[in-house]
């Protein structure tokens, strides 16, 4: 039984309600405000983000030299780690790059690439391309598009957003349905040829396939196309120069899983969250967006449990939770991918991890040995403002 959450925290602290359409089920949820904790120093102060990283000694920014470089040396026992990059207060304290690739290489991020899809809908939105998340697949899908029975054209933007489409779908237990879909002649049909199990808005289910529609609806709704679009007003504000996405053949990138980008830009895409969407004075994501799309929403019976977190939530294409007394925002890729956000320590840690041709057991306890070497081995080594 998927159980709603009422009260939608930010990672700062404070509880913000969505209009009541999208968030009390037939008038049985309760909101309230909760209390506001201070913003962190990336909020107060952000910083410009559209220049390369300059190295900022552990010390400066209250880390512990010592522990971190320990937790470094440390690094290379993590089954599957390639890369880890920490930075404290929007500054890049340090990193380590494990065979192959170094700070130049651009990795796929698998599933980390939904929470940058979440960042595109909110400038999207914003911007007045798309009129908001209640918006439907009925607005979009249109010839070429597969013509979709009324139920399936209720789906509305904040199910995608939500894991709540409400198809046919098993992608924790296996990825023999995922590589099905990828493979597949036609990707869009793939999945709305799926029948509906649960009403869209209704229940939670990890679905890749129903993300992609993300990126299908921003290139019907965006003539320059998702990965343009992606270009123009997320990655160059932020000096991201490098990123790229895996394109299906109707053209579409793949808005699931396709897109590869520097360890460094994953942090910068941490910051910016930190940042509450800022880089420097120069509003890139919208405040409300961050909150909003970060905030618990569904208590999920996702069976990936991490051992430093327990059970965790989701939010806009984002995880959220707590690890010890921190909350936590992750976006989460297959494998080990993880940017992984602090906001009370005001941290980001950003980890890839090799994911290829590995059973399906394999990638999750990679994931969760570096999500234990994150909390255990990183976390410790900084100091509470």
């Amino acid at each position: 039984m998927h159980r709603f959450f009422s009260l939608l925290l930010s990672p700062f602290g404070s509880c913000a309600l969505r209009a009541a359409a999208a968030v009390c089920l037939a008038g049985a949820i309760a909101c309230s405000d909760g209390p506001t904790a201070p913003l962190n120093a990336s909020a107060l102060h952000p910083l410009d983000l559209s220049a390369e990283w300059t190295p900022t000694s552990p010390g400066a920014e209250h880390v512990d030299s010592a522990g971190l470089a320990a937790a470094f040396a440390q690094s290379g026992n993590v089954p599957s780690l390639t890369s880890v990059v920490v930075v404290r207060h929007s500054h890049l304290v340090g990193e380590r790059y494990l065979a192959p690739g170094g700070p130049d290489s651009a990795y796929s991020l698998r599933s980390v690439t939904k929470s940058v899809m979440s960042l595109l809908v909110g400038i999207a939105i914003h911007e007045g391309h798309v009129p908001g998340t209640t918006t439907t697949l009925a607005t979009y899908f249109e010839p070429p598009l597969p013509v979709l029975d009324p139920t399936k054209r209720s789906i509305s933007i904040q199910d995608l957003l939500t894991m709540t489409s409400g198809f046919q779908w098993d992608e924790e237990d296996s990825v023999a349905l995922y590589d099905e879909w990828v493979t597949s002649p036609n990707e869009i049909t793939f999945l709305t040829n799926r029948p509906l199990v649960c009403a869209p808005g209704q229940c939670w289910n990890y679905n890749s396939a129903a993300v992609h529609l993300l990126s299908v609806i921003l290139s019907r709704a965006i003539p320059v196309g998702t990965a343009a679009y992606a270009n123009d007003v997320l990655f160059k504000p932020l000096g991201i120069h490098s990123a790229h996405w895996e394109v299906f053949g109707d053209g579409y990138p793949n808005g699931g899983a396709g897109l590869y980008l520097r360890p460094r830009d994953m942090a910068k895409i941490g910051a910016l969250v930190l940042q509450r969407g800022m880089s420097g004075q120069t509003t890139v994501v919208p405040a409300s967006w961050i909150g909003q799309s970060t905030g618990m929403l569904w208590q999920t019976n996702a069976d990936e449990v991490l051992e430093p977190t327990g059970q965790l939530g989701y939010g806009d294409l984002w995880w959220v939770g707590h690890t010890g007394s921190h909350r936590l925002v992750l976006a989460w890729g297959y494998g080990g991918q993880f940017i992984w956000i602090v906001p009370d320590l005001d941290l980001v840690v950003v980890t890839t991890a090799a994911w290829q041709n590995l059973g399906n057991a394999a990638p999750f306890f990679d994931a969760n040995d570096i999500a234990i070497f994150i909390a255990n081995q990183i976390m410790p080594a900084v100091h509470p403002d």
